[in-house]
Formats: C-alpha cells, sequence, structure tokens
C-alpha cells in the first residue's frame, strides 16, 4: 500500500485563528535581519498529527518570486515591543529561496520535499547544510524547526486546519473580497460567516454581532439607550419610505 506523502498531510492554519493573547499575529508585520520589511504573516504550516508548527506563510506583497514563502519556524522570533516577527535571514538571501507553490506542494513526494528543505538550508545555513542528514521529512530534530515558546498546539482549534491550495491575498494592500449573497448560502455556511473569526469565537471591539430589522447593527461596548436610539432612527427612516395613503 502506497504511504500517504507527508506533504500532504501538512495543513494551513491561518494567523487570524491562532490565539492572539501573546502578540496579533494576523498581518503581523516580518522583517528581516538587516531590519527590511519582508512582508507579512498569513498563516502557518502544521503537523496535524503531532500539533507542531514547521513553517510561517508570509505574504511578500509581490517582491518576491511568488506571492507568498515560507520560513522555517526555528528561524523567527516574536518581537513584542515592535510588534514585528524577526526572521534571522536577509531580504537579499531569501530571493535565493525556493519558490512556495501552493498548487503543487501539497502533491510533492517526500524526495521533492527534502529536496525543497535541503534548498532552504542551503541559503540560510550552508554549513548545516553540508551536514544535514538525508533521511527524514523533514528532519525535526534540526534547529530549522525548533518549536518557538509562544506555540501551544491548544491555542488553535482543529477545525480551523485546512488543506493547503492557492488562496486570496489578504495583505495590507490587499482590495475588499466582495460580499457574499447570504441568499445563495446554506444554513451551515451563514452560521459560519456569523461566527467570530478570532481564535475561540471571541467578539472583539468593533466586531458586528448581528443585524436586526431596519438594517440596526449590534456592535460591542454599545448601551441599551444607544440601541433604542438607532432602532427609532431606523422605524423613522423606514417609515418615510412608504408611499402616501390617497
Amino acid at each position: 500500500m502506497e504511504q500517504t506523502r507527508y506533504a500532504s498531510r501538512l495543513r494551513y492554519l491561518d494567523a487570524g485563528d491562532l490565539d492572539d493573547s501573546t502578540v496579533d499575529f494576523d498581518g503581523l508585520d516580518v522583517r528581516g535581519d538587516d531590519g527590511t520589511h519582508l512582508g507579512d504573516v498569513d498563516g502557518f504550516l502544521v503537523d496535524p498529527s503531532s500539533g507542531r508548527v514547521l513553517y510561517t506563510v508570509v505574504d511578500s506583497g509581490g517582491w518576491f518570486t511568488s506571492r507568498r514563502f515560507l520560513l522555517p519556524i526555528g528561524h523567527v522570533t516574536i518581537d513584542g515591543d515592535a510588534g514585528a516577527m524577526r526572521v534571522d535571514v536577509s531580504r537579499e538571501a531569501l530571493r535565493s529561496f525556493p519558490e512556495f507553490d501552493e498548487r503543487n506542494f501539497r502533491d510533492y513526494s517526500d524526495e521533492d520535499l527534502r529536496s525543497y528543505e535541503h534548498r532552504m538550508i542551503e541559503v540560510c545555513c550552508p554549513d548545516d547544510a553540508a551536514a544535514a542528514a538525508p533521511g527524514g521529512v523533514p528532519n525535526l530534530a534540526a534547529r530549522h524547526y525548533r518549536q518557538p515558546e509562544w506555540w501551544k498546539p491548544e491555542a488553535f482549534r482543529a477545525d480551523r486546519l485546512h488543506p493547503i491550495e492557492p488562496r486570496p491575498s489578504k495583505g495590507r494592500y490587499a482590495a475588499a473580497p466582495p460580499a457574499a449573497d447570504v441568499r445563495s448560502q446554506s444554513p451551515h455556511d451563514r452560521a459560519r460567516d456569523d461566527e467570530s473569526p478570532h481564535f475561540g469565537g471571541r467578539a472583539q471591539p468593533g466586531d458586528v454581532l448581528g443585524l436586526e430589522t431596519g438594517g440596526e447593527r449590534t456592535y460591542v461596548g454599545d448601551t441599551a439607550e444607544d440601541e433604542d436610539d438607532r432602532r427609532r432612527a431606523a422605524e423613522r427612516a423606514a417609515s418615510e419610505r412608504e408611499p402616501t395613503e390617497r
């Protein structure tokens, strides 16, 4: 029986679905060892069987050969004071990193993945590349995949892990996606859209909690008086739109 390829077992975790009690990872600024801006945190690649994180997925904003590239997790640290992810690799060195082709990555054979890993290590750590063990997919004992202190497998929900596939850009310069037509959605999809995208479904300041009749919108922090004022305004607007009876 053919064994499942390691790359196909990896799963994508959106940065917004990771617990943000340490730092807000969604769109977090990523900077190289020379201080240059490399992009924004888009997500992570996770081994769901072990709960280990292997890569940070970075949205390059277009300067890289592909829109996104991977950083082995052992090469990143979190600078909470600066609100940034620091990488011990320069922007110029990263230009030689292998391209992250989301369409083909999950179909990599184990040999393909070993080759991909080796090309990364040759760029960031040439001394390690010469001594890299031929086995392991990837070699989880290597310092390139050392687990960071802020990574906790219990800090994300397993149902938020998705297969690796091409995704729309969500970088700081990305256009907002078109609004979905809820009339064409199933009840399950509508319920999912109503859920807060933050870890654990927690509401955040400014989140829209629900839609009431007359186009009323309820926000975190609203008082009952605020809601009553908005309701009365909606009722007045609705009555003004009604045709005058003759």
